[in-house]
């Protein structure tokens, strides 16, 4: 209920009289600090006190009509005849006759009904009022439907309501339209401005084909105005129980934390605890501080019980807690991480515990060209894997100056050169036995380089191409150029690699390309402009030394610098003096409309290595979007991948029908991996959702049929859970 409706009984806690008046008849009545006004044709005393003919009452920001007012002052019983409507802003109630008796502030509304807020309708044959604050309805119900049969409602025999509480409705039937669907014994229904609340969430099921009958409960709990708790226990039929909770804290505007965790014990041995949190303490002086983490026991517990199937798949977890000041261009940072990334045999992990780092970029030297960059930093590292592991912490220590100046030529040619020193001390080292072994050496190593590179840009070739009818459009021709030389690094193979910055190598190489650009005019809010329609960036390395002063391994995947720089696609398991020819495109005739497309070109096996596809189109109802990545084996440590990815909507998700279907396809084993299609349909106060999801994981084959029903003002009822996007 409302403070309109409690307005309305103060209004009868009147012991004054009323006065004759001609005409429109006005009295006012001092109440409180506020004063009440009655305005009716007719005002006169007789055995009782009536105002009849329009009767208007005012109080605060509330009204009241009635056709007939009568007040008994001996039995101090006020009765409103024919009809009484209060309103207040978009709240009102209304009923046939009321009758109150302000000694007690108890009374009754015949024929009750109103909007307790701008969503949720209440209507009772009688509603009593039962104290300062309560109210009781006989044989009434609930809905937020505008309408004389509504779409659905709650009924019952007796519901008790508080004013700006909860309806508490007992021996509840859940109609849709007339037709009785779920039973209740007992619920409880805010009727209040809507705000975190402790209690019970509507229990949830399900059902799985590897985990059987699940069958949810979750309790809320409030934590103050800044902090809540949600705590879970899940019930899988073929499993076990699964205790999970999350914990938010808003302190202040400058501080949030978020903290997530799940634990199974699963009777199949394939349980586990999964931790995940994001916290961030915002300082002065431009100090930040942020915690990101996810931590699982298993990344089979994760596969077999990830709600999200990219959660399921998700090939890597990173955990990092870090402080940091940026101001102008110096940056501090101490970060400590861990980083773990599955592999067959045994998945590689690697943690930074301290990581302390300056870095100072684009610092102008006087009133020179000449720009001056610093990179440095103590760290603590480690390493295991299949083949090694570090018995402690690692100290790693680096020290990377640069300085580079542009030179301006003729035609708005710009060459920059960079010139730069880098020393790193590595407190272990890699020590390599017979037959290819490798082990951890307490021996020290130093590693120095010299770097020297040369960047031509800034100059292209244009042409304005104008057609017959008046448009025209531009074609801009960028060439590319960057040469790169590296020495001193003469100890690659005692390196440790925790990090890219270990996989530096010597190498002597230039890289080339060129880029079309084409533009068109078009017309937007801020007047015409130019649009990119489409762009193609080819490039290629050439490898002047393409054994990197010894580093290459032969028979190797060789991830190192000269290999990943250029493409994120390997190809480093072959000695070669130039890179696959890289092509990337991206065609965008307008903002619901983008291709991308990404391809290497190997010229030693005079095949396409790879190639990735990406694009969306988004018109009215209508959307689509893909992903397509293939990858074919050309050398031995290669592999075979072949996945096409996409997503379908159609409809608006607030009014009507709409359908939305996603799916991940590996085309080479011919196995859908996952697909989820949902179908929804929303009216004015309800909708229901129904979705399918399938995952084929290998560990994890099963199939989902979810559900859910949406009521306005209340919430919604089922088993579906908001759904991740693939993009």
């Amino acid at each position: 209920m409302s403070q309109a409706v409690y307005s309305w009984w103060i209004l009868f806690f009147l012991g004054t009289g009323l006065a004759h008046a001609q005409e429109r008849a006005r009295l006012e009545i001092p109440y409180g600090s506020e004063t009440v006004v009655i305005k009716a044709n007719r005002i006169f005393s007789g055995g009782a006190t009536t105002a009849e003919g329009n009767v208007v009452v005012q109080y605060e920001k509330m009204t009241l009509k009635t056709p007939l007012l009568e007040y008994d002052r001996d039995r101090q019983i006020l009765t409103a005849e024919q009809g009484v409507e209060v309103t207040e802003g978009i709240q009102w109630l209304k009923g046939s006759r009321a009758e109150f008796n302000l000694a007690d502030k108890t009374g009754f509304i015949e024929d009750a009904e109103g909007f307790t807020d701008d969503e949720l309708f209440i209507s009772a044959k009688k509603l009593l009022k039962t104290g300062p604050n309560t109210f009781k309805a006989e044989d009434g119900w609930i809905t937020a439907c505008d309408e004389a049969i509504p779409k659905w409602r709650f009924s019952a025999g007796s519901t008790k309501v508080g004013i700006n509480r909860t309806a508490t409705i007992r021996n509840a039937v859940f109609r849709i339209k007339q037709v009785p669907v779920l039973y209740f014994p007992y619920i409880k229904i805010s009727t209040k401005k809507k705000r975190r609340s402790t209690g019970f969430l509507v229990p949830s099921t399900g059902n799985s084909n590897t985990k059987g009958r699940r069958i949810s409960q979750s309790f809320f709990l409030v934590l103050g105005r800044s902090a809540d708790i949600l705590i879970r226990e899940d019930y899988f039929s073929k499993r076990g129980f699964g205790h999970a909770f999350t914990f938010r804290a808003r302190p202040n505007n400058v501080t949030s934390l978020e903290l997530d965790a799940y634990a199974v014990n699963d009777r199949q041995n394939q349980g586990g605890t999964s931790i995940s949190g994001t916290g961030e303490r915002v300082f002065g002086d431009n100090y930040r501080l942020v915690a990101d983490f996810n931590l699982v026991s298993s990344f089979v517990f994760r596969r077999v019980f990830s709600d999200s199937f990219q959660d399921a798949t998700r090939p890597s977890e990173t955990s990092q807690v870090f402080l940091t000041r940026n101001k102008g261009p110096l940056s501090f940072n101490l970060r400590s991480a861990r980083d773990e990334t599955v592999f067959p045999e045994r998945n590689v992990v690697t943690t930074q515990v301290p990581a302390f780092s300056l870095n100072l970029n684009g610092l102008r030297v006087g009133q020179t060209s000449a720009y001056f960059d610093l990179n440095a930093g103590i760290e603590g590292v480690s390493r295991a894997d299949r083949t090694i592991k570090t018995s402690r912490l690692s100290q790693r220590m680096d020290f990377h100056p640069q300085i580079y100046f542009p030179i301006s030529l003729a035609q708005g040619l710009k060459l920059t050169p960079h010139l730069g020193v880098r020393n790193t001390f590595y407190s272990d080292s890699m020590s390599h036995g017979g037959e290819g072994s490798r082990s951890i050496s307490r021996e020290n190593l130093t590693r120095n380089y010299f770097e020297f590179s040369l960047s031509a840009d800034g100059w292209g070739l244009s042409k304005i191409n104008r057609r017959a009818n008046g448009t025209s459009w531009k074609h801009l021709i960028e060439p590319l150029a960057r040469y790169t030389y590296r020495t001193g690094i003469d100890n690659f193979s005692e390196t440790i690699l925790f990090d890219e910055n270990d996989a530096i190598t010597n190498t002597n190489e230039v890289e080339y390309g060129m880029v079309h650009r084409f533009f068109v005019r078009r017309n937007n809010r801020n007047g015409r402009t130019n649009h990119e329609l489409l762009s193609i960036k080819v490039a290629q390395k050439h490898f002047f030394d393409p054994d990197f002063g010894g580093a290459f391994e032969q028979g190797s995947i060789n991830q190192i610098s000269p290999f990943f720089s250029l493409t994120g696609f390997h190809y480093g398991s072959l000695l070669r003096n130039r890179s696959p020819l890289t092509a990337v495109a991206r065609i965008s005739p307008n903002r619901r409309f983008s291709v991308d497309v990404h391809s290497d070109y190997d010229f030693e096996f005079r095949k396409v290595r790879n190639l990735a596809v990406t694009g969306f189109y988004n018109k009215g109802l209508l959307g689509l979007a893909t992903t397509y990545f293939l990858t074919r084996k050309l050398e031995d440590l290669t592999s075979i991948n072949n996945q096409l990815q996409g997503s379908i909507r159609w409809g608006n998700l607030r009014r009507g029908f709409s359908l939305s279907s996603i799916f991940s396809y590996d085309t080479h084993s011919r196995t859908l991996l996952n697909s989820r299609s949902q179908l929804n349909y929303f009216w004015d106060c309800c909708g229901v959702s129904v979705q399918y999801q399938r995952i084929n994981l290998g560990l994890r084959e099963e199939q989902q049929l979810r559900f859910s029903f949406s009521l306005k003002g209340i919430g919604a009822f089922g088993t579906l859970r908001p759904a991740d996007s693939i993009f």
